[in-house]
């Protein structure tokens, strides 16, 4: 007899057993009968997931970038995607959902098979939007899982036209506070880290701006261009290199020091200004998996990501970017710098008396 026989032979023995006659119900552990289909049923799953993460990849993986095309997010899912395809034997395909600030992107994976397959690669705008958004279709810290932190953007720069009156962050600040309400500025949406940082700056300034919406950065930066908009915080890896060609000026970086990136921009300890000691914003890009993920493939990913990512000239690529590459970090080490980061910027909203909606 083979072992399958057997085993068929020994789920018919349970099978029986467990519909007792009338003479021997009492005699009946029908507790211990539940506690055997539990075991069944875990193991079965653990088996299930084991030969998943063995046959991963079977088909195209999929980057889902919550954001429009150009953003941090994507250049990055598009540049690891070209390596990590060739690693894996299989194409990586780079999908733009975008809107809502992210959360359609982010919550069409968390509701995607939890095989590897598909994943999200986002930025600091998931951490800010469970500060900003009463009502998020996912639950950030249960519907995905921690892959790998690609890398930072720097401090957040303070951008204006090339002939803006002020030429440094003292003296716009002097310019505002003389003006009040006559400056706008520009974000890309509500609850994104254009938006939030702006407002935590105004909070802690006193400054009078006032806010008008874009689609993407590379429509707000046209107008500071053209002076229909005088000023905006917008991130290295979209800003960068309009600072390099001088079509807009960077007034500070609000970082603890200069970027390797942009080096001629003074930091915000620099400028000297007392009210803004303790302002400090950068952004981040990483990628997350749905929940329930095999760990054998999160731990794949992990590991040809880092060797990837940390390769000089993959380094070099993400620096033109805006993004500047760390060290290397694990599944656990990314959901705990997660964790804090929605904690941050959920106090930055309270401070900046930011309502969710």
């Amino acid at each position: 007899m083979n072992k399958s026989q057997n085993n068929a032979d020994h789920a018919a023995s349970i099978r029986l057993n467990s519909q007792p006659s009338a003479r021997s119900t009492r005699r009946v552990n029908r507790p211990g009968v539940a506690a055997l289909a539990g075991i069944c049923a875990l193991v079965l799953a653990c088996a299930s997931r084991a030969t998943q993460a063995q046959s991963f990849p079977s088909k195209p993986v999929t980057f889902v970038v919550p954001f429009p095309a150009g953003n941090a997010s994507d250049v990055a899912a598009r540049a690891l995607g070209e390596e990590l395809g060739r690693r894996l034997g299989q194409p990586i395909v780079v999908e733009n959902r975008t809107g809502a600030t992210g959360t359609i992107g982010a919550s069409f994976v968390a509701k995607s098979a939890p095989d590897g397959h598909t994943l999200l690669m986002t930025s600091t705008s998931f951490a800010i939007s469970t500060a900003l958004v009463a009502n998020l279709p996912y639950r950030p810290t249960q519907d995905f899982e921690p892959v790998v932190q690609v890398g930072g953007s720097g401090g957040m720069l303070l951008i204006v036209a090339p002939d803006f009156p002020a030429k440094t962050l003292a003296e716009f600040i002097d310019l505002a506070k003389r003006n009040p309400g006559k400056f706008n500025y520009a974000h890309v949406g509500r609850g994104t880290i254009q938006h939030l940082t702006m407002e935590v700056f105004l909070s802690m300034t006193g400054l009078q701006i006032q806010p008008v919406a874009y689609k993407g950065s590379v429509q707000a930066i046209t107008d500071i261009i053209s002076g229909q908009i005088q000023v905006m915080f917008d991130s290295p890896s979209s800003s960068a290199s309009f600072v390099d060609g001088g079509k807009v000026r960077a007034l500070t970086s609000a970082a603890d020091a200069r970027s390797v990136r942009l080096p001629s921009v003074p930091a915000v300890p620099e400028s000297g200004v007392a009210e803004l000691r303790d302002f400090r914003v950068g952004g981040w890009v990483g990628l997350l998996a749905p929940a329930r993920t095999p760990a054998p493939v999160i731990k794949r990913l992990n590991e040809e990501l880092v060797s990837i990512m940390n390769a000089p000239a993959m380094k070099q690529r993400l620096l033109q970017a805006g993004l500047e590459v760390g060290a290397p970090h694990s599944p656990e080490q990314f959901g705990r710098f997660l964790q804090a980061d929605m904690a941050r910027w959920q106090a930055a909203a309270a401070a900046a008396k930011i309502p969710k909606e």
